[in-house]
């Protein structure tokens, strides 16, 4: 299993956050290496996504549905990727490969004009595929995550920064 987890705060209320996460073409939209997406539903979004890992460019296809709400605060979604044409053809990607998504967001109310947002994407991959997102996650980690928040900024139109983590 793959574990992505971070926060970040917004200079903007609670509530105008959670009804953008629950806006599914408003939140696709702030997916950093999303090349197009198509609503299916309200709750469900199928993108494609793009990325470089040195010059081999790899795509993926990803079907993901928000799953569980909670009290205003706390947002569930599932969903799969599979490796798109380019991935196949490059990464020599079984094409019956499908990794498994978990996305959890829970917003904190900081004070009226400021919201947490602490988000934890699990990855379910094996073999292949698990490795590619190793290697993705190692060299472009930072900037995809600094992609999204800038993305997440502009939907907000309010500043949108990174959680600095207490020392250890």
């Amino acid at each position: 299993m793959i574990t992505i987890e971070n926060s970040l705060i917004a200079e903007k209320d609670i509530k105008t956050i959670w009804e953008l996460f629950n806006d599914i073409s408003a939140i696709a939209s702030c997916v950093p290496t999303c090349v197009g997406f198509k609503v299916i539903d309200d709750n469900t979004v199928a993108c494609d996504l793009r990325i470089k890992l040195g010059m081999i460019p790899l795509d993926n296809k990803a079907t993901v549905s928000i799953s569980e709400r909670r009290d205003e605060r706390h947002l569930e979604a599932k969903g799969q990727t599979e490796a798109g044409d380019l991935m196949k053809k490059f990464g020599k990607v079984a094409t019956g490969t499908v990794t498994h998504l978990h996305i959890i967001l829970d917003l904190d109310e900081i004070d009226d004009q400021n919201t947490r947002i602490h988000f934890t994407i699990n990855a379910d991959a094996v073999g292949q595929m698990k490795r590619i997102y190793e290697a993705v996650i190692k060299t472009q980690r930072k900037i995809t995550e600094q992609q999204f928040a800038k993305k997440l900024e502009n939907a907000l139109g309010a500043k949108v920064r990174f959680e600095e983590k207490p020392a250890s």
